[in-house]
Order: C-alpha cells, then structure tokens, then sequence
C-alpha cells in the first residue's frame, strides 16, 4: 500500500507540510461568455506560460509537498499542449484533473489526455435543457457538442481508480432540476458537484473573476424552494447518490444562496494555493496581485516564516465564497465527518466502473422533460 498521501495528508493537518492542493489556470481564454463568470474577460495567449516552465512549476509544487493539482481556466483544452501539461504534472507524482466546459472536449482529445495519464475529469453541466444550458453559457449550439463529448468520455475514462465529476452551478434558474441531474449523473457513472452561483458584490461588472447579472441571484422569495431543494440532496447522499459535495459543504450551500456570508474555514495560502496562466501564485484566484509571485520564486519566499504569515493572511477581508475546490478541502482538513465522506468516495473510486450504455443514456435524454 501506498502510504505516502495519507502520510502527507496528516502532515498538512499538522500544519508541517502546507501545500496540498493547487488550483492553476493554465489560460483565461475560453470558447464561452457564461453569465456567472468574467475570468474569459482577460484571455491572453500570450501571458501563458510555455511548456519547459510548466513543468519547472510541476518541480516546484511538488517540493512543497502539491498532491493534486487542478488545471482550469478559462477553457483549458484551448491550449494544444493540454496533453503535455498533464503528462508533466503526472511525471511530477501530482494527481491531476482538468475541469472543462466540454465543448472543445472532442473524442481524439480525450484519447490524449488519457494516454497522458488523466484519469480525473471535472465537466460542468449545468442544465438537461438546450435552451437554458445556452443562455447561461452565453452562447449557441453548445448543448449537443457538449452533451455527445461527455458521452464519449464516459465511454472512455478507465474502469477504476477513476473520479470523474459533473460540475453543476446552481442558479434561480436550475434549482428544480438539480436531483434530475442526480439521476443523469448516476447513468453515466458520475459523481455531482453542485457549485453555489458566486457573483460580484454590489453588481460590480469590472470584477476579474466573477459575473454581475442580477438575474442569476436568488432572493429571499425563493428561500424555501432553496432550503427545501438541499434538504433533499442531503437524503439523496445520505442515501448513496453520487453526490460528491460534503454534507458540510450542502448545509452551508443553502444560507450562501440567500445571501449569507461563507462561514466556513478558509485556509487558502495553507492548505491551498492559485497559479495563475504568467506563472503567478497566489492564496486565492480573487486575490491576484495580493503577495502573490512567480513560480520560480514562491518556494524560496514561502520558506520564510514572516512572509509566509503575510501571505496567509492575504485573504482575511475577503468578502466570502463557497467554491468547492477551496472549501471541501478546508473541510476534510478541519472536519472529521467531511474526512470520512471523502475517504469513501476515494475508496468508491477504485471499484469497478460498469459499462455506460450510451443509446440507453440518449433514450433517456429524449424522454426527459424539456430536453429535445
């Protein structure tokens, strides 16, 4: 048995091993507009880092004790060595996911990702219905490009040892087809994440990360739809549903969406740390330009105590979030029963995955309600 990530994991709760996740953008550029976002606002080929250091950065990150690695963007498979960037991660003992929109995520793409040694996929799905999942991506005839390249990948990701996961945000406009999605999930031998919508306080259009539509905000109206609709996924869980989300994290999803601040514990800049696509690392990908610094010289900088403080304190006056990729590893770090909620789907992932039979999946489709 491999003993060295439970080892590291337990370094990191003792605070001797600190960075154990990483999320990197490895560009802003990206195929969609969606309403919820603003980080395709500053898409740069040319700000990107190349190749040879990528995997000086993979050198870097794994010195600092990195286990898992995220590549995001903007749309990752944007950059045509998306393969490589893997492989180097991989090379680097860093398990590696790429989350993706999916509509670039062609067949022969996912054929080289794999052969790279990906294993881990997160693909954001946020409505069954065309119409909806075009209006929130701001853009047309995605839904049939994405719905087929998700298939394709559900044939193709390897049997076990696999985690793959649909990305899902919620939004006033998909809560009711949230457990639909549940259900979509569990044929194509998913899991579901759900994302609460995060939008710029005060309507802030120039916000560098996140969207300003009013639309996209629940109200206190929908208060009891919201409280009732995760009460239910908490029983779906609780009842073995692939639901990824911690029960923590599902509780806290509901008094975020009507407005409350995240009261969760943040240990971004510890725990965690945000590469931006210059090579930039950060506490936080809201937080660019605070403490942040170079790749080549972040290692050398956070050996020393005094500035590793400051920059652990970077995020003190954020204004709140409840992404996932922060907050389910703060807890699993910090709670005991996230830990073990999380230890069991690690575990699940080793199982055998059964075969997708994707003609059953699209029949299934069509006689969904508003799916053409």
């Amino acid at each position: 048995m491999n003993v060295e990530r439970p080892l590291r994991l337990a370094q990191a709760v003792l605070g001797l091993d600190r960075i154990v996740y990483a999320h990197y953008a490895v560009t802003h550029r990206c195929c969609l507009r969606c309403r919820s976002c603003a980080i395709w606002k500053r898409g740069d080929a040319d700000a990107e880092l190349s190749l040879d250091q990528i995997r000086e950065l993979t050198r870097v990150l794994a010195r600092l004790g990195c286990l898992q690695i995220s590549l995001s963007g903007g749309e990752p498979t944007l950059r045509a060595d998306l393969p490589e960037i893997v492989r180097a991660f991989q090379a680097a003992g860093i398990r590696t996911r790429v989350l993706t929109n999916g509509v670039d995520l062609t067949a022969e793409l996912i054929d080289r990702l794999l052969a790279a040694g990906l294993r881990d996929v997160s693909f954001s799905l946020n409505s069954l219905r065309p119409d909806l999942q075009e209006n929130l991506d701001d853009a047309g005839h995605t839904f049939e490009r994405r719905i087929a390249n998700l298939l394709a990948l559900a044939e193709r990701l390897p049997k076990n040892r696999t985690l793959p996961l649909l990305n899902t945000v919620v939004t006033p406009h998909n809560l009711d087809e949230l457990e639909r999605l549940v259900e979509f999930a569990e044929r194509i031998g998913f899991y579901l994440s759900f994302i609460p919508v995060h939008l710029a306080r005060d309507g802030d259009a120039d916000h560098p990360a996140y969207g300003s539509d009013n639309d996209l905000r629940f109200t206190q109206e929908s208060e009891a739809q919201v409280r009732a609709t995760y009460q239910r996924l908490i029983e779906h869980k609780r009842r073995g549903a692939p639901i990824l989300n911690s029960t923590a994290f599902l509780r806290r999803s509901a008094d975020y969406l009507l407005g409350a601040n995240a009261a969760w514990p943040c240990r971004a800049g510890r725990f965690y740390v945000s590469v931006a696509p210059d090579g930039r690392i950060g506490a936080c990908h809201a937080f660019e330009g605070m403490r942040d610094v170079r790749y080549d010289e972040f290692a050398g900088k956070y050996a020393d105590p005094s500035w590793r403080r400051e920059f652990i304190r970077a995020p003190e006056n954020c204004e709140g979030c409840l992404r996932p990729c922060w907050a389910e590893v703060s807890f699993m770090l910090t709670d005991a029963r996230s830990l073990w909620e999380m230890a069991r789907l690690q575990t699940r992932a080793w199982w055998p995955r059964r075969r997708v039979d994707v003609a059953a999946v699209r029949d299934w489709l069509r006689r969904s309600p508003g799916v053409a």
